[in-house]
């Protein structure tokens, strides 16, 4: 197992610090943003970007040189040309904000916040451009992959930001909410739309392949969706009654939510260095299976296709997991602990996880 998945979900991290350090102070002139974390989220950006391109210099460095495949990569391969113009986006962005001493909603800088924006799409373009997405299935897969990447980058970088530079003040928080809301459902909508068309082009045969580190690995990437989409739900539409307790505090929920964004990228990169299920073949199945799988089957047979068969311990699971999804409601409904919501989202998406692969084991 190499360790290059590693630098994604913080690669991904970058990106949300990016738009949502440009986008916040752009409507919040209260929210004074540091340009040093802006700064060290381009330096990340163009530091984990390059991790692609590594490996793909390393895999071939033994047949002719590492500075002769460096050059040829850098030069002829889609993710070389790709990464020159990232740090070139990165380069731009880092000496805006230099030249502008920092970003806020103030004078001039509104134009320079606009051009930081533009040039932050430009980084997503690059990196889309890169994409496995955009390699396999061309144009509309570097589209596809676009719209992804840019909305979740938004609604999570503004989420983020928001929950730790506005003030806890009930006013400031209506004020933000009020377009912070309808932002994040487009996003939403276009990040489950997007998606979708990715995973029915990389992964056709959903359930046979969940014997395969891919497909387990976006299997628990969805189940993470669900307790994120309950947050969501509850940060969007139900917050607003809790806004008028004084003893509510918004931020550690909005950090919550912005927290499940990060392992959902954790799971994505690691999902992303796995050999992605185009065409599951019976007779290879048996070398395409997992370590978690063969473990799970105890020496029997890979079945493909596979059949799901319910058992009482799949049944006892999915009423674990649905009684901590609820769970999740109750805690916000009643302003408890914000932080044992985010235990129960993590028991949720494992115990259906297990759940789902006892159904197919």
């Amino acid at each position: 197992m190499n360790w290059y998945w590693i630098g994604e979900p913080i690669l991904y991290s970058c990106l949300a610090i990016l738009f949502g350090g440009i986008i916040v102070p752009r409507i919040h002139t209260q929210v004074k943003f540091p340009a040093k974390l802006l700064i060290i989220a381009a330096v990340g950006v163009a530091i984990f970007s390059f991790l692609p391109v590594l490996r793909i210099v390393l895999f071939f460095s033994d047949d002719a040189g590492f500075a002769l495949i460096f050059k040829n990569v850098m030069l002829f391969f889609s993710e070389g040309k790709a990464y020159i113009w990232t740090v070139i986006f990165t380069g731009l962005f880092i000496s805006t904000v230099l030249v502008n001493k920092g970003v806020d909603s103030k004078g001039t800088n509104k134009i320079a916040l606009t051009g930081l924006f533009l040039v932050a799409i430009g980084i997503i373009g690059t990196l889309s451009w890169s994409s496995h997405a955009s390699s396999n299935f061309g144009i509309i897969g570097f589209w596809t992959q676009f719209l992804h990447l840019f909305s979740v980058s938004v609604w999570a970088g503004i989420l983020v930001v928001a929950g730790l530079y506005i003030p806890n003040k009930a006013d400031e928080w209506k004020a933000f909410l009020r377009w912070y809301h309808p932002l994040a459902i487009i996003a939403m909508i276009i990040i489950l739309v997007s998606g979708l068309l990715l995973n029915m082009r990389t992964d056709p045969d959903y359930v046979n392949s969940w014997i395969t580190s891919y497909g387990q690995s976006l299997l628990l990437k969805h189940l993470f969706v669900i307790p994120l989409l309950v947050i969501a739900f509850l940060n969007g539409f139900l917050v607003k009654r809790n806004l008028n307790h004084t003893d509510f505090n918004p931020k550690k929920w909005m950090l919550v939510e912005g927290i499940i964004i990060l392992l959902i990228y954790t799971v994505t990169g690691y999902m992303n260095q796995q050999p992605a299920p185009h065409d599951l073949n019976p007779q290879l199945m048996e070398s395409s299976a997992s370590k978690l799988y063969m473990w799970l089957i105890q020496g029997e047979g890979v079945r493909v296709p596979v059949e799901i068969t319910w058992s009482p311990i799949s049944v006892f699971l999915f009423i674990v997991a649905l009684c901590s999804i609820v769970s999740m409601y109750l805690l916000f409904k009643k302003n408890k602990n914000a932080y044992a919501a985010l235990i129960c989202a993590v028991i949720f998406t494992f115990v259906s996880f297990v759940g789902f692969m006892t159904l197919v084991s």
